[in-house]
């Protein structure tokens, strides 16, 4: 009787974690959805990309020169990302599936931190030329303008209406949001703590960001009306490159505690920082840059359907 009192207690927490939010990520993985990140293996940086549990790991720019810093587009056909292949930083774009790599920008300055507009036909980057601006071009490399000075690390709005961006114009790194037409910048950090990689969520409501607190550096979200202010993680780690998955409910991010970026490996966490799994596992070099692949919904974000594939998933959970 006693097994049994205690069969149906394991089965009722079992229950418990499936009704929560711990399903999400076997039903992410279920969707297909892909992670592309930069990898560093013995020699140099390449974009690689997983499968949302983590399996699957393949090389897609297999090159022996530094690439970095992936952005998957929209439309999930491309995938833009930073190379010095001629001797600066650069902007490219590749195929899915690694092929047909093109440089879209030239010149002697530093390019980096490609982010694709809504509709696939822009990108936003940073350009350094001393201090860093923005720029916005066409997803060929054609009609290349500044946007914003003084700025980097732009994020386009999931309606294309408004970039969020990091700014030092008033005396620290702070996230601001402007209109995509420059007109309406706001200030929406305001503590002067240093803070990069702005992230809409897919609903517009929310950015991630990671910043420094206590001696290390950790995942926060602020509402796009600057309140609300929730700090994710909270372990004596650094956590840092927050991106959101397509349907909102987690977040991939790189984490060390060996110092930034040493030994950093891709994890992912429900968008309240609840839960957490670990997704790679390289025992040597550097997971970190992550970006998902936009994937077709098959349900509301609001739905608890639950497949036999997300409890498996499930199941291989680290809980912190």
């Amino acid at each position: 009787m006693r097994f049994g009192r205690t069969l149906v207690s394991c089965i009722g927490l079992t229950v418990m974690l499936l009704s929560g939010e711990l399903w999400l990520i076997g039903d992410l993985t279920a969707q297909g959805s892909r992670i592309v990140f930069s990898h560093l293996g013995f020699d140099n940086f390449e974009i690689y990309v997983m499968d949302a549990d983590g399996g699957n790991r393949a090389n897609l720019s297999n090159h022996p020169v530094d690439d970095e810093d992936p952005d998957w587009s929209p439309d999930g056909t491309k995938i833009a990302f930073v190379s010095r292949r001629t001797g600066e930083y650069q902007i490219y774009v590749m195929d899915a599936d690694g092929n047909n790599q093109i440089k879209l920008t030239d010149g002697p300055r530093k390019k980096e931190d490609p982010d694709w507009s809504p509709d696939s036909q822009k990108i936003a980057f940073t350009v350094w030329a001393g201090i860093g601006h923005i720029e916005v071009m066409d997803a060929d490399g054609e009609n290349r303008v500044e946007f914003e000075d003084e700025s980097m690390q732009p994020s386009w709005s999931p309606d294309g209406q408004r970039i969020a961006f990091v700014s030092w114009r008033d005396m620290g790194n702070e996230i601001y949001v402007i209109g995509a037409d420059g007109q309406g910048l706001e200030r929406l950090t305001h503590d002067l703590a240093g803070k990069w990689n702005p992230s809409f969520s897919p609903d517009g409501q929310r950015i991630a960001y990671w910043g420094e607190e206590a001696g290390f550096s950790h995942i926060y979200v602020v509402g796009t009306d600057g309140k609300n202010r929730v700090r994710l993680t909270h372990n004596e780690e650094n956590h840092w490159g927050p991106a959101w998955s397509p349907d909102g409910r987690s977040i991939a991010y790189a984490s060390s505690n060996d110092g930034f970026p040493l030994g950093a490996k891709i994890h992912l966490m429900t968008a309240d920082g609840k839960y957490i799994k670990q997704l790679s596992n390289v025992h040597d070099g550097i997971d970190h840059q992550p970006d998902f692949s936009p994937v077709g919904l098959a349900v509301s974000p609001t739905s608890n359907r639950t497949t036999i594939w997300g409890r498996l998933k499930i199941g291989a959970l680290s809980l912190r």
